[in-house]
């Protein structure tokens, strides 16, 4: 009888891997720092498409961008302009689109092209990513591989 392949995803250990991601929306001057309500849905060249609340930004609203260390325990206080010393890269942009998603109304999905930030540090972050995803699709593969052996 054939096993699923999800029954041996795991028999490798993946550490968790991401950032947690805190915006402040320059704006409507607000902030929100609950990021395990904010997720990454696309890392692209110049921006990224995020999933969060409906009520933190607007299409055409202008943000800030923090992330942090994915182990990143304190009680995140952003200031009011500036800086955010803890942050491991921040950068600024624009909502270029705004959606309200289709299975949970309170969330929307927008897209944000970046207007000011470090090209060097953000292409690092991007070979990051991408690093894990490929140590991910390995380990898949070499399960598919064993299965068809």
């Amino acid at each position: 009888m054939a096993q699923l392949l999800s029954d041996f995803i795991f028999k490798k250990c993946i550490s968790p891997f991401g950032h947690k991601l805190c915006v402040r929306n320059e704006t409507s001057h607000t902030q929100f720092v609950k990021s395990e309500a904010i997720s990454i849905k696309e890392l692209k060249e110049d921006g990224v498409s995020l999933e969060l609340p409906i009520n933190v930004c607007q299409k055409g609203h202008n943000l800030t961008l923090y992330f942090l260390d994915l182990d990143y325990k304190n009680k995140i206080i952003l200031p009011i302009s500036g800086h955010f010393k803890e942050a491991l890269f921040e950068a600024m942009g624009k909502v270029e689109k705004l959606e309200i998603s289709k299975i949970n109304k309170e969330c929307v999905f927008i897209e944000l092209h970046f207007t000011q930030y470090d090209q060097v540090k953000w292409k690092k972050i991007l070979m990051e990513y991408s690093k894990n995803q490929d140590e991910i699709n390995d380990v898949l593969m070499s399960q598919h591989r064993r299965d068809t052996e």
